[in-house]
């Protein structure tokens, strides 16, 4: 085993527990000192990997990213009605968001609204995720209602997320979802 190999490893682990550090404290409470301390490092070693608190931010952001892609963004590409893409993918993205895998919610959706006013590299990292994020729902908007506004059915889809999130986590609706969901179905049928 090279040491290139282990301080690969080294690298997810210390992403892997970012993540969820940020999931639960938000992306700005993560920093260097209590991730070292929570993964038993020193903060040298950990500084080693990613030389900022900023850095750290967003290769944080990138791992939830990809995490979402492999989640949510991959699984949708098999299905073959593209009509369709649209309601699996909000399927799954509020799965996400109810299921991650995570202790808390989506690190990027919280640093979305975090780092909004906050000029510098997380928050471009913030703002390139959820462009990604925006331009993959006008896509399926396009594909699924190709006569209707996409733009207001990308805001309206965006916008039930972040209702269903905030229902869910913040006030702990048991029905946030069935809600969503039927919410959702009325969005399409109506546009």
């Amino acid at each position: 085993m090279t040491d290139l190999a282990k301080g690969d490893r080294t690298h997810a682990r210390i992403l892997d527990e970012a993540v969820e550090l940020a999931s639960i404290n938000g992306l700005g409470a993560l920093t260097i000192g209590p991730l070292a301390e929570r993964l038993g490092l020193s903060k040298s070693g950990l500084f080693a990997h990613f030389r900022s608190k900023e850095a750290l931010q967003v290769e944080t952001l990138d791992r939830v990213a990809a995490r979402f892609r492999d989640f949510v963004t991959e699984p949708v590409r098999t299905e073959p009605d593209k009509t369709r893409r649209l309601a699996v993918f909000f399927e799954r993205w509020i799965a996400w968001l109810d299921r991650s895998g995570l202790s808390g919610g989506c690190p990027i959706l919280a640093a979305a609204i975090e780092f909004d006013d906050v000029p510098g590299p997380v928050r471009d990292a913030a703002a390139r995720h959820f462009g990604e994020l925006h331009r993959l729902i006008v896509r399926f908007a396009r594909a699924a209602r190709p006569h209707g506004d996409v733009d207001a059915i990308a805001a309206s889809v965006s916008g039930l997320a972040m209702s269903h999130l905030v229902r869910m986590r913040l006030l702990g609706e048991h029905r946030a979802r069935a809600v969503t969901m039927r919410a959702f179905g009325a969005l399409l049928a109506g546009a």
